[in-house]
């Protein structure tokens, strides 16, 4: 994960306080309840990219050749595949 567990929860706790100053939000359970669903989504979201790197690294072995020949750009095409992937399962990332 590109994020710590802290660094999310800290992030989690800022989001709900500019919806509450905002008056962007009504509560419909605890505070708290609320802010721990907001950081288990956070952190599912998270964890589906990177297996989604994950698999996209592992797709990218097959070029491996390609890539370390100069003839394929390792970025550009993990992007592609990672991009279509998304694409393909409706994913949002």
């Amino acid at each position: 994960m590109r994020l710590s567990k802290e660094q999310v929860e800290k992030i989690s706790r800022l989001m709900l306080e500019n919806l509450k100053k905002k008056e962007l939000i009504i509560f419909k359970a605890n505070e708290d309840t609320v802010l721990h669903r907001i950081i288990d989504l956070f952190i599912r979201d998270l964890k589906t990219e990177d297996d989604l790197d994950r698999e996209v690294e592992n797709i990218m072995k097959q070029y491996s050749n390609e890539i370390e020949g100069g003839r394929m750009d390792y970025r550009k095409m993990f992007s592609m595949i990672k991009h279509k992937l998304v694409k393909e399962r409706g994913i949002v990332i």
